[in-house]
């Protein structure tokens, strides 16, 4: 059977959502209705539906935004620049510009805590009850000065690269002003995708509308689900789907990253095979920490230090390439398991509320999930259990929380 996206005039209710499209890994596009109540949504554009720049620059002209260059190739993405808003703007309604495109804006967060003497403004959205339950924004919100909630701003013709989203992680898309194209590929077609001699760093093709079939022989075997975004329409990209994006009109989107226990296996195995990647990229370092221990005056001791060494190492390159650890794993599915185990722990709840039980899976269905994961982890051969510094507690932690 040929993958699909469906259109839903209405949103589904969470059982039905959880059902249809989060348990099969599938994607969705759904109506406006789920976000007509935004603000962004009614005072964004105008009334002809364009974008309504002039408040948009009054509100936030003055903050900084990452501005990548659609027509400048950088690796696997487009190169990035830092700008104030306003100018970029500015640039747009002079005509000039056409290849910039605001990406990964953390303007929520920005506006949630820069007021620290008065009350935040109102939220100009607020996450859809279907998507609540998730762990990443509800980690990194209460724990660290990061999140994976952004707005996107471009001009028509601009376009995000092919990519899987970090760590094989969920995504959603409204899009509040413009129209976009989307190019959906499911996990089993991800083979056809690669470079050929580039499949043990999985180097995928970079632009799906022009593709060197001489590097990518297989990409003719790929049957992508295509999908055209109207304004104040939400789309769901499940695990691990490679997408490309395109703007057909000056658009404005918010997106989220996001996981929870659904796709916490795929997540999972994403980072298992992180870690295999950096390990094979680095093996002359690892066989120069081992040649060092073997220079020593012992074994035993000598043999765990380099390899509590190499592990520290790998672990620092994983974190640096793409924004997470077996650390920050663990701590994340500490944080969200305190609640569904019925033990308090610490929240945010300015940027995530808590999220209700009636909006996420079962707790015998989420400590299931968690136990696969962890019954795989601490039979590691590498041991990160033991060598990553901190872990231990933290898994310990979290075999009384699913005991309890």
């Amino acid at each position: 059977m040929e993958p699909e996206c469906p259109k839903l005039p209405q949103p589904p209710s969470y059982p039905d959502f959880l059902e249809d499209y989060l348990l099969p890994n599938k994607p969705v596009l759904i109506g406006p209705p789920l976000v007509s109540s935004w603000p962004a949504y009614k005072v964004w554009s105008n009334a002809d539906g364009g974008i309504n720049w002039s408040f948009l620059t009054s509100q936030y002209g003055a903050l900084e935004v990452t501005v990548a260059d659609c027509s400048m190739r950088d690796f696997s993405d487009q190169r990035r620049a830092t700008m104030l808003f306003a100018d970029v703007v500015a640039l747009w309604e002079q005509g000039e510009g056409q290849t910039l495109y605001v990406k990964d804006w953390h303007l929520a967060r920005v506006l949630q805590t820069r007021h620290s003497s008065v009350p935040a403004p109102e939220p100009f959205y607020t996450t859809p009850d279907i998507f609540r339950d998730d762990w990443m924004n509800a980690y990194y919100s209460a724990h660290t000065e990061d999140d994976f909630r952004f707005v996107y701003v471009g001009a028509a013709g601009t376009f995000t690269p092919l990519h899987r989203d970090v760590y094989t992680s969920y995504s959603w898309s409204t899009n509040v002003c413009g129209r976009k194209r989307w190019w959906l590929f499911p996990p089993e077609q991800t083979p056809f995708l690669l470079r050929k001699g580039g499949e043990e760093h999985m180097e995928t093709v970079y632009d799906v509308r022009d593709v060197d079939r001489t590097l990518y022989p297989h990409f003719n075997r790929t049957h992508p689900v295509v999908v055209e975004q109207a304004a104040g329409e939400t789309i769901f990209v499940p695990s691990g789907w490679y997408h490309q994006v395109e703007n057909l009109t000056a658009c404005i989107s918010i997106n989220h990253n996001w996981c929870n226990a659904v796709n916490l296996p795929s997540l999972y195995e994403s980072m298992c095979a992180k870690v295999v990647e950096v390990e094979n990229a680095l093996e002359d370092v690892r066989e120069l920490l081992a040649q060092s221990s073997r220079g020593g005056d012992s074994g035993g001791s000598d043999s765990e230090a380099w390899k509590t060494e190499w592990v520290a190492i790998v672990q620092d390159v994983v974190e640096k390439d793409a924004g997470w650890n077996w650390l920050t794993f663990w701590r994340m599915v500490k944080h969200v398991l305190g609640p569904a185990a019925g033990s308090l722990h610490p929240t945010n709840d300015i940027l995530w509320p808590q999220t209700p039980p009636d909006l996420m899976p079962p707790t015998a269905f989420v400590k299931t999930r968690i136990k696969q994961c962890l019954g795989d982890f601490v039979k590691r051969s590498q041991n990160e259990r033991s060598r990553v510094a901190g872990l231990r507690d933290i898994l310990l932690d979290i075999e009384v929380l699913l005991d309890s």
